[in-house]
């Protein structure tokens, strides 16, 4: 035991704080976990993100975190080095595209409906076979989840955000979204609607969030990230997750 102690007191010391300083930080509109009120970036996340970088006195906070659409973001982290993308649900395809840390949350993704329409799916056979349209954001847990369920593409309308593809559904313009169920609700509150008139009718994924980092970006710092969320979390720092 004491030999492992001293082993991770070395790992973590030889990569020096201001070190943290070198990533880049990437996130998008998904509240509340991460979003931007107030001229604010705000969210769980975001919060977590934070006090990782203030624990190890780097210069960085999350003013220094860009906000770009989900796919931008997506398709940015996987191309450049010392690049970090949050909230990322790690699922089993994605789990060998990125490195990890985490986790930051639980996340449930979910086929959401109008309630008036009565839709009824136990599986993704039943939304091809009923011949419903969905909606998804490109690169999103969601779309990709449709993809590896075989939904055809001419089911699948993809929005430019996820505030567009919430009016599509709102608006009857198609019959399902796919997307997290927590962040679904809250931006149909935000935006005026009765959460109550929407309903999950099919359960796609159930992984956690996590940051998502450039497989080429530095190990030790990849370990100094998650060293310190697993040392604030012990510490009660930060919220344990169920």
């Amino acid at each position: 035991m004491c030999r492992w102690l001293m082993l991770c007191c070395l790992l973590v010391s030889s990569v020096q704080a201001s070190e943290l300083d070198r990533l880049n930080f990437i996130t998008e509109e998904y509240p509340p976990f991460n979003h931007v009120a107030d001229e604010q970036l705000k969210g769980s996340s975001v919060d977590i993100l934070d006090a990782i970088l203030q624990h190890n006195k780097s210069r960085l906070n999350r003013s220094d975190v860009r906000v770009l659409p989900w796919a931008r973001g997506y398709d940015t982290t996987l191309e450049y080095p010392n690049t970090v993308l949050f909230s990322t649900t790690r699922s089993r395809n994605r789990d060998s595209l990125f490195a990890w840390v985490g986790p930051l949350a639980a996340g449930r993704v979910v086929l959401l409906a109008r309630r008036d329409k009565g839709i009824r799916i136990d599986a993704l056979s039943d939304l091809i076979e009923g011949g419903y349209s969905v909606v998804a954001l490109r690169e999103d847990i969601g779309a990709q989840a449709l993809q590896e369920g075989g939904v055809p593409d001419n089911q699948v309308r993809m929005a430019v955000n996820n505030v567009s593809a919430m009016h599509m559904l709102a608006m009857g313009r198609v019959d399902l979204w796919a997307y997290g169920e927590e962040v679904a609700e809250w931006l149909l509150q935000e935006n005026g609607h009765n959460v109550a008139d929407f309903e999950s009718v099919l359960l796609l994924t159930e992984d956690p969030l996590y940051f998502a980092i450039n497989r080429q970006t530095d190990a030790q710092l990849i370990q100094l990230m998650q060293d310190t969320l697993d040392q604030l979390r012990a510490e009660g720092s930060l919220p344990r997750l169920d």
